[in-house]
């Protein structure tokens, strides 16, 4: 409030009306606060502000000032620069939270030190050891020792002192109490500043480190403590929101849980305590002293200035006079009495205007006042309305009952608005964290847009720059106050009612506002409108307004039948603000009496006619009433002293004024009715209530605790003082009084109090720290009834107005409150009204010395288990302890952070054990903060996952962990430790409490980007979530961006973590990323390509600095054996163009995750389990390569600074690297297996399969790994070569996984699933044009190509020779016509073409050799003449010279050209010089060579222009070496080598066992080849770039032409590979459930019928219970063709029945099975860890069920009705609950717990139904469902119940709705046994029918007939495995049959 009047940028003439009834008269405390602070801390006055409340100041200081302060030395403080003053008054403003980078707020408390001149007694409160007991016997030993020694003071105050003459006990001075008291408080000593430097420091004695953690938890910590000469000042950091914000602005961040509350309150009691045993009181505590962050963590602010005594001139009462205006003199001293209360206020503001004796202006100011909103802040500034439109001179009145929202929107558009958000929010539901739509009108009454708007010609450029619109045209903002005020959809402000200066511009090209043309000058239309503001129209109407921004018309029906439902008040956000639309009445507001207009001074003339008329008319139409309409528009408002009508008012006035009257008092909102007004404050004027010297004395009288030894009076006797006679004094005064009355005749006077005053004593204050933390907490809960409380309202202000509040709506405080405010504020004190004490230094009022047995409350006694006071939950303490730890983390390295989540882990265990639903809620943000820190991220999913999971249950672990946990394995963080999340026992873990379908669909395309070398670019992630392969990325280039290093680049604004799920964010706030920025340089392909990724510098290519082309031999030759081997180390060195290394410094320059580029490079030989491979030359290998990567990062080139230490760890980092992939390859082999055929083909394979392509995106991908330019000479010993590139290395890993899948389950995963795929990946994409591929797309080619390799490798000889012509079609022409197309560019040029060429020429080489001459001849001839026919084309195009004008067409077209075939074909000109870098006469002799050798003389039949092919390869060899013999000789002798090429594959020493097969025999050549100096330079160019070693067996097979797939038990044959084959056709996301009739698997092993089975939840093992008194555990994984039978994995054998019932318990996994006694065991050892005994054997349980998680409780029910709660890890019954209720419903048959756990249903024989509450054991409904016996009951999500009975039907009802939803009959048999597939129920009858039910309308029902030989004997039992889609069906003869 007090900013409004500081140095406004106003006209000085204006200075006085503008904070005119709106700012309070300046406090003299608060201006000489910022006077001593400017001057003491050197802090320039224009950044520094008065708080609200006027306790403190807050100041924009710099933080490396800061930072210096922290280290104990004070500068002058820097001003900012470059700001105006109306800016950096805006960066003060609470509301405002982005402040120019390097500026902080802080808070400076300052404490005078002469009013701290008093005597403070008291020392330290006696400490009986530790503060809070820990057993029962010593919390009451205290308490008696405390009662006795409080009353005998008691006593002695009031009977001893009198005419005890002891001096006055002793007293230090307060400021060195104080002094000290803040030093051990806050962990740090005073550091003198000013002129305080030169005298003595007072902190020697006890001098504190800085900077250490402040002796008090939960106390809000000291930036320093600073002493001047004056003045003490605490620095605080900045609190933004305080606990009053939550209750006032975000109530829904504390509804629905009494937790919160109360661990706010024992936070508080815990800083209290511990500041009240350092001797420091913590002053009139208030909402806005407890600071809290979007955590609910709140921290404690003292409240300094309650110690200061007020001075004496202050001290005088001053009587309240209201000025003329009618606003109260208040001063903010702190012990001003003369303070109304604020309900007083309020209702004297109500009754000054209703009455006309303030103006509107005024009242409405105040109202805003109340409301808390702030002059000048751009959020939260004072409203007014505007009253007229400025069309015509003087306005057209606005209607005031409705909202200018509204009047410019219309009424059709709002509810439109409320129509959609309606729906929305029906349709969302509320299930998804906080609803996105929720239904409203209007959002804002005033939005920081239209107060920049507003005030656009006062504000500086920038700023309005910032937030109106980032673009500065200024002609677009509103030139007229009429353009203004149609435009805006809010209301005004109050400057256009005040001050002319906001339409002076001080922007040279924005005009002046204009003003209407009705005047002359801003001046006049201010006064203008001013008056027009109070004219009576306006004040007629003026009520509706205020009822529509401010009252009832805000909330309720009102609200939506006015078209005002405000999005704030409604929207139940639960983030922090500290501004938003405040409702300040509930009742309607009294209208203005502007008085009768027609009352004159004069009566008017009557003409007697008419007066006859009247006297016959009946009193109906009342006379005044008829004249007022005809002349309201004349009078003039009559101000009450011109007309004197409030004498001799008409009936109808006064009945107007009761009623107005009425209506005020009834306003129940802030708490304020006439009667609690009077009893409190009224009987005396609260000015006159004067300090007697009686009432100063008293505080002195109780307590002086410092003083007797508590073990006074051992072995039980009471020691009395010698001579101690308690008779004596009675008898004394009887003597006296009969001396008085017989002897001097005068009656008996008690003697006069004696005047000394007494010291202030500590305790006293610590009392009223207490009575003011009562008062808080009253505030908290009546939050709405105390909004118009001042922030600066003392103490007893605010205790009156609370207490009469407790008294009148005590029961709404809430019961766990009830006892502490009682006891705080004692409201039922046996005595009358307290009195109350308006002393500043003094407590309200006395306690009792003894009140219920115990001493006055204190901070101990309430935290205490024993006192009962506060039922603070048992975890309380444990969870204090947990964020205590958190927040003195300090962790700037990943060991400590790995010792921070230790330390948490092991205090977790103490805090799950107890913990409630409502305390997960308050624990919940710490783990998910954790879960986002750079840090911390790895080591909290491995330590606090599981037991956080555990306890939330999957349903809320999606909601709250999947997030995070999706940011941990995409974070490009530095996360050392990484291979932990991928290890297959954190992944089983995940499977477990995330539940098998959310982990498949959600986290599993996150958790397998690593294979693909770390991160994929963000629009991978989305391709890759729940994408199916038809709608697979045909985009015209990758999505949003990819950058190196994996890091995520926000683009638009949308999350990092876009993981297709619409995941709330819970953190509030925390951002999962850290955000790139966009690298300047990208150069997009000609501009075209602005949708595409910038080209992906990954990490791959080289783990550190970026390599130039200078790099040495020694580096080069590294070559052969480090492409292939572990090594860890980059794999290139200098194929990377120099401008691509400058630019790709610049991207990993201010990155820190160096370990990023590390990922992927790595080449993993991945063998089972074997990796002979690692030689000795591979560890050399490494080791030179780090070596010499660090020389040439060192002599880089001069840019990487920040990359300097980066070398050392390069090795460490390889390894962590490998490791990494190593564990992620071998979880991803173990998840293969465990998920069966059909699931990880759909979820594991189609992930690593859309992974491939981005392995090979972007041009750094696609670069050669060893060579030493772009296109290298063809110089090394071998003629055929095979030349990997960077993506084969990184996507070694993925090849490795996916063949794995093949070796696991057979060839018909290449066949049916890859090679499909592949043809996808090549086919002709249709919606883009021919002329260009985009990125993906064309990785999408290398991958395909490479893939095939893979696969053909694999492929037997028949299945090759079947498929051969569809891989001709479908891959190798589409390939080729990519490849040698004469119109289609690739986005990479020429490398990309290059690499898809010698790919494909292996490839078709490879497929060669497979099949033999005579096959290609047959098969493969189109494919290899298309290939070589395209250097035809290109000669004769360079022939015809058309290269040399690409400009002479038409845009449209393409120019064609003719070629010797006489065909005519497009060509694209500028591809020409493209195609002639490819097709290069190195790339002839590259083909040639082998296709010569391979097809002999066929290539004459097959290629017709080979002859020209082989002149240019020719051509190629002269060129490298002119001495070589001519190449046309080469042919004849080719083919006679031919037979003895497969003999000797593989064993040239040259060859390091990794050529191509046929390439030895070559070298052996009659072709001389020059002898090369570096013969390792070159990887040989082969068939199969096998890298990361995809198949098994060792790499010196790796180019093996054929690998058999070996024969795997689980390989698919038969049913299962038909099965299969189905599945991975179907669209996942097809919702129904279809029964083939496909049998899988038999499981044999009961020798009775099946009862019961349960699948577990992971879907791999399930569980039987049967008639032969066994439990059995059951492996799911595939054998065999369908017709195998497979063994029991355990058998439990304890039971001594036939078992009923058998199930999991999903939190701590155990089996439950029951036989009449319940055992619970565990699945993984069998061993029994409970059993449960029915208490009576005659009522055995006749049904269980267990409750879901986080629960871990068992139901059952007994056969007497009785329904008995057992939880598996305590001993005991937990509940008991009986469900017949009179009735005798029979035995139950079934039992079903809903999801929520929140209520079980029960099924009777009778066909009676009873749901139960599991909370309270309450009956929420009984009725009769069936005719017959129960069978079965379910429950489902969304409160459905279904049950089947005997009676033939199956039955779906909603919980609490009396007529069932549907209602399926089965014909000839009844359900008896069914189970749920997502909304369809798979029933199964005894006539062995499965039948398909669906849930939804319309209803919907197919049977199918088992057949005898898919299942023998009688259906007993049925599950069904919802991922799988397979059923499980248990018979009468034992067997249990696995079905699809």
């Amino acid at each position: 409030m007090a900013q409004g009047s500081r140095g406004r940028e106003v006209a000085p003439t204006t200075r006085a009306e503008a904070p005119e009834g709106w700012t309070p008269p300046p406090n003299p405390d608060m201006e000489e606060l910022l006077r001593s602070v400017e001057r003491d801390l050197n802090i320039s006055a224009r950044q520094l502000a008065p708080a609200p409340g006027g306790t403190h100041v807050v100041a924009l200081v710099p933080a490396r000032w800061l930072g210096s302060l922290r280290e104990r030395r004070l500068g002058p403080c820097p001003r900012v620069e470059g700001l105006g003053e109306a800016e950096v008054r805006t960066l003060l403003q609470r509301s405002v939270q982005r402040l120019p980078p390097g500026w902080t707020r802080v808070e400076v408390h300052g404490l005078r030190k002469r009013r701290l001149s008093y005597p403070l007694g008291g020392g330290l409160p006696f400490e009986n050891g530790s503060c809070s007991p820990e057993t029962l016997t010593r919390f009451m030993q205290e308490v008696a020792t405390q009662n006795y020694r409080n009353l005998w003071r008691h006593a002695y105050h009031t009977y001893g002192q009198p005419y005890s003459h002891s001096p006055v006990p002793s007293a230090a001075p307060a400021l060195d109490m104080v002094r000290q008291a803040l030093q051990k408080v806050y962990g740090s000593s005073f550091l003198p500043v000013g002129e305080a430097t030169q005298c003595p420091s007072y902190a020697r004695d006890s001098p504190c480190p800085p900077g250490n953690s402040p002796a008090c938890p939960s106390l809000l910590r000291a930036e320093a403590l600073l002493e001047s000469t004056e003045m003490l000042y605490v620095i605080h950091p900045y609190v933004q929101f305080s606990l009053h914000d939550v209750v006032t602005f975000s109530p829904a961040k504390l509804t629905n849980s009494q937790a919160k509350v109360l661990f706010i309150l024992f936070r508080v009691l815990r800083a209290m305590d511990a500041c009240h045993q350092h001797g420091l009181a913590c002053g009139a505590l208030s909402l806005h002293h407890i600071a809290v962050d979007e955590k609910l963590c709140s921290e404690l602010r003292l409240d300094l200035s309650s110690y200061e005594m007020p001075e004496e001139d202050e001290s005088k009462e001053t009587p309240v006079v209201r000025d003329g205006r009618g606003v109260k003199s208040e001063k903010e001293g702190p012990g001003r009495p003369g303070c109304p209360t604020c309900q007083e206020e309020l209702r004297g503001l109500v009754l000054d205007w209703v009455h006309g004796r303030i103006s509107n202006f005024h009242y409405l100011m105040q109202l805003n006042r109340l409301a808390g909103r702030r002059q000048g802040d751009p959020n939260y500034h004072p409203v007014l309305p505007w009253v007229v439109d400025f069309t015509t001179p003087y306005g057209r009145f606005r209607d005031l009952r409705k909202s200018k929202f509204r009047l410019n929107k219309g009424d059709k558009q709002l509810d439109f608005t409320y129509e959609m958000t309606r729906q929305a929010f029906v349709a969302g539901g509320a299930g998804s964290g906080e609803p996105p739509h929720v239904p409203h009108h209007i959002s804002d009454v005033l939005s920081d847009i239209t107060y920049y708007v507003y005030k656009a010609r006062r504000t500086p450029r920038s700023v309005l720059c910032e937030h109106v619109r980032a673009q500065w045209e200024p002609h677009e903002y509103p030139a007229s106050m009429e353009r203004m005020q149609t435009w805006t959809p809010d209301e005004c402000i109050p400057e256009f009612y005040t001050d002319p200066s906001i339409f002076c511009s001080i922007h040279p090209d924005m005009p002046d506002l204009d003003v209407p043309a009705w005047c002359s000058s801003n001046q006049e239309f201010v006064t203008a409108h001013r008056a027009l503001l109070e004219s009576r129209e306006v004040s007629q109407d003026l009520h509706h307004w205020i009822d529509l921004t401010f009252g009832y018309k805000l909330q309720g029906k009102e609200a939506v039948k006015e078209k005002n439902v405000c999005l704030h008040l409604v929207d139940a956000h639960t983030h922090l603000t500290s501004y938003g639309v405040v409702q300040l009445f509930d009742q309607p507001h009294p209208q203005r009496l502007a008085g009768a207009p027609v009352l004159a001074p004069e009566p008017p003339l009557i003409p007697q006619v008419l007066v006859r008329t009247i006297q016959e008319t009946t009193g109906q139409e009342d006379f005044p009433g008829q004249l007022t309409n005809g002349v309201s528009r004349l009078v003039l408002e009559v101000t009450p002293c011109e007309a004197g009508w409030t004498r001799d008012r008409p009936v109808a006035g006064e009945d107007d004024l009761e009623q107005a009257t009425e209506a005020l008092d009834s306003i129940s909102l802030p708490g304020k009715s006439g009667d609690q007004l009077s009893s409190s404050s009224s009987q005396a004027p609260p000015g006159l209530l004067s300090f007697s010297a009686a009432s100063a004395s008293r505080p002195g009288r109780r307590n002086k605790t410092t003083g007797a030894d508590p073990g006074e009076g051992e072995e039980g006797k009471i020691l009395l003082p010698e001579g101690f006679n308690p008779l004596q004094f009675l008898e004394e005064l009887e003597k006296m009084g009969n001396f008085l009355a017989k002897g001097v005749g005068g009656p008996l006077e008690v003697p006069e109090q004696p005047q000394a005053q007494p010291p202030v004593q500590l305790q006293d204050l610590f009392h009223r720290d207490m009575q003011a933390l009562g008062i808080l907490l009253a505030e908290m809960v009546f939050a709405t009834r105390v909004r118009t409380l001042q922030p600066d309202a003392p103490l007893w202000v605010r205790f009156e107005a609370v207490r009469g509040l407790c008294t009148r709506h005590f029961k709404e405080v809430p019961v766990s409150l009830q006892p502490v405010l009682d006891t705080l504020l004692q409201l039922s004190g046996p005595k009358g009204p307290v009195v109350v004490k308006r002393g500043s230094l003094e407590p309200l009022f006395e306690y009792r010395p003894v009140s219920q047995g115990l001493p006055p409350p204190c901070p101990a006694q309430l935290l205490s288990p024993f006192s009962s006071m506060v039922p603070f939950p048992p975890y309380f303490p444990a969870l204090h302890r947990f964020i205590l730890l958190y927040q003195a983390r300090r962790v700037e390295d990943e060991a400590q952070g790995r010792e921070l989540v230790f330390t948490l882990w092991q205090q977790l265990g103490k805090v799950l054990s107890e913990i409630t639903p409502e305390g997960l809620e308050i624990l919940l943000p710490f783990v998910l903060s954790l879960m986002s820190e750079e840090y911390t991220a790895v080591y909290t999913a491995w330590y606090l996952f599981e037991p956080v999971a555990k306890a939330l249950g999957p349903k809320n672990a999606n909601k709250y962990l999947l997030k995070p946990l999706i940011g941990a394995y995409e974070s490009p963080c530095r996360l050392h430790g990484r291979f932990y999340l991928y290890t297959d026992c954190f992944v089983a873990q995940l499977m477990v409490r995330l539940g098998l379908q959310a982990f498949l669909v959600h986290l599993l395309p996150h958790v397998l980007q690593v294979l693909a070398g770390g991160e994929a670019s963000q629009e991978e992630s989305k391709g890759l979530v729940g994408a199916t392969e038809d709608e697979e990325n045909e985009l015209p280039g990758p999505g949003p961006g990819s950058c190196a290093f994996g890091e995520e680049i926000q683009m638009d604004g949308e999350p990092a973590t876009s993981s297709g799920l619409g995941l709330p964010d819970y953190t509030s706030g925390v951002s999962f990323h850290d955000q790139a920025e966009l690298p300047e340089t990208e150069d997009f392909q000609a501009g075209l390509y602005v949708a595409e990724s910038p080209q992906p510098q990954e990490a791959e290519a080289l783990s550190l600095g970026r390599l130039s082309d200078k790099s040495s031999t020694s580096e080069t030759s590294l070559g052969e054996e480090r492409a292939t081997e572990d090594g860890g180390a980059p794999v290139d060195k200098s194929s990377l163009r120099s401008g691509d290394s400058s630019q790709d410094l610049k991207q990993s320059e201010g990155s820190e995750e160096e370990e990023e580029e590390e990922e992927g490079c790595v080449v993993l030989e991945e063998e089972e389990g074997e990796q002979e491979e690692i030689t000795g030359a591979s560890e050399l290998t490494l080791s030179d390569t780090v070596l010499s990567m660090e020389t040439v990062v060192a002599g880089g080139d001069g840019r990487d600074g920040e990359e300097e230490e980066e070398p050392l760890t390069a090795q460490s980092e390889g390894k962590e690297q490998k490791i990494l992939l190593d564990t992620a390859c071998k979880m991803v082999r173990w998840l293969s297996a465990k998920l069966g055929p059909t699931v990880a083909s759909c979820h594991v394979a189609r992930n690593l399969l859309r992974l491939l392509t981005s392995c090979y995106v972007g041009p750094t991908r696609q670069q050669f790994t060893v060579s030493s330019g772009d296109s290298p000479p063809l110089s090394s010993g071998n003629i055929y070569q095979k030349r990997m590139v960077l993506g084969d290395i990184v996507s070694g890993p993925v090849l490795s996984c996916l063949l794995h899948l093949a070796h696991l389950y057979g060839e018909p995963v290449l066949t049916y699933q890859y090679l499909p795929y592949i043809s996808y990946l090549v086919a002709p994409s249709s919606n883009s044009s021919p002329s260009r591929l985009n990125s993906r797309k064309e990785a999408g080619l290398l991958a395909a190509v490479t893939l095939t390799q893979k696969v053909i490798v694999c492929l037997s000889d028949s299945t090759l020779m079947d498929i051969l012509p569809r891989i001709s079609h479908e891959v190798l022409l589409p390939v080729l016509s990519f490849l040698t197309s004469l119109v289609t560019g690739f986005p990479s040029g020429a490398q990309a073409r290059t690499v898809l060429c010698v790919k494909t020429i292996s490839l078709i080489a490879l497929i060669c050799l497979r099949i033999g001459q005579e096959m290609v001849q047959q098969h493969l001839s189109e494919p290899v003449a298309a290939f070589f026919q395209v250097f035809s084309q290109l000669h004769e195009l360079r022939q015809q010279g058309m290269q040399l004008n690409p400009d002479g067409f038409s845009e449209g077209q393409l120019p064609e050209a003719t070629f010797s075939d006489g065909q005519r074909r497009p060509v694209d000109p500028i591809l020409l010089d493209e195609l002639q870098k490819v097709f290069t006469l190195e790339m002839a002799y590259t083909i040639y060579v082998p296709f010569s050798c391979l097809l002999g003389d066929i290539i004459r039949k097959i290629i017709p222009n080979h002859e020209l092919v082989g002149e240019l390869a020719g051509l190629y060899l002269e060129s490298i070496s002119p001495s070589s013999r001519n190449p046309a000789g080469l042919e004849p002798a080719m083919p006679s080598t031919g037979p003895d090429w497969d003999s000797q594959g593989g064993v040239c020493p040259q060859d390091d066992g990794h050529s191509g097969t046929f390439g030895s025999v070559l070298v052996g050549n009659r072709i001389q080849i020059p002898s090369d100096s570096h013969p390792d330079t070159l990887g040989p160019l082969g068939p199969v770039s096998a890298v990361g070693g995809g198949c098994l067996g060792s790499g010196s097979e790796d180019n093996a032409l054929k690998r058999e797939l070996p024969r795997s038990a689980h390989g698919l044959s038969g049913n299962w590979l038909a099965y299969w084959q189905y599945e991975i056709g179907v669209n996942q996301q097809d919702a129904h459930f279809h029964f083939h009739q496909i049998r899988l698997q038999s499981f044999t092993g009961h020798s009775g019928a099946v009862k019961c089975v349960a699948p577990l939840s992971s879907e791999d093992f399930f569980l039987s219970g049967s008639k032969d008194r066994t439990v059995r555990l059951w492996p799911l994984y595939n054998y065999g063709d369908g017709t195998s039978e497979t063994a029991p994995r355990l058998v439990y054998t304890q039971h001594r029945k036939s078992v009923f019932y058998v199930g999991q318990l999903e939190a701590p996994q155990y089996v439950v099975s029951c036989d009449g006694a319940v055992h619970i065991w565990d699945p993984f050892t069998g061993k029994t860890l409970h059993t449960v005994e029915p208490p009576d054997s005659r009522a055995p349980p006749t049904a269980v069920a267990v409750m879901p998680a986080p629960h871990t409780s068992i139901t059952m029910a007994s056969s007497d009705c009785t329904l008995r709660f057992v939880d598996c890890r305590k001993p005991g019954l937990q509940h008991e609950f009986r469900l017949g209720g009179g009735l005798n419903p029979g035995l139950v048959r079934s039992l079903a717990v809903s999801p929520s756990g929140r209520s079980v249903v029960a099924g009777f024989s009778s066909g009676f139904m009873v749901l139960l509450d599991t909370r309270t054991g309450l009956v929420l409904r009984g009725w009769p469902a069936h005719e017959g016996d129960i069978l079965q009951i379910k429950a489902v999500e969304g409160s459905i119940l279904i049950s089947s009975s005997s009676d033939h039907s199956l039955t779906v009802w909603k919980e609490l709705e009396q007529k069932p939803t549907h209602l399926y009959k089965s014909a000839s048999d009844p359900i008896h046994t069914f189970d749920l597939y997502g909304n369809e129920v798979v029933t199964g009858t005894v006539a062995n029918k499965i039948g398909v039910c669906s849930l939804l309308e319309p209803p919907s029902q197919a049977t199918t007939k088992l057949s005898s030989e898919n299942f023998r004997g009688t259906l007993t039992s049925l599950a069904l495995l919802p991922t799988k889609r397979h059923l499980l069906l248990g018979s009468d003869n034992g067997v249990i049959r696995l079905l699809a």
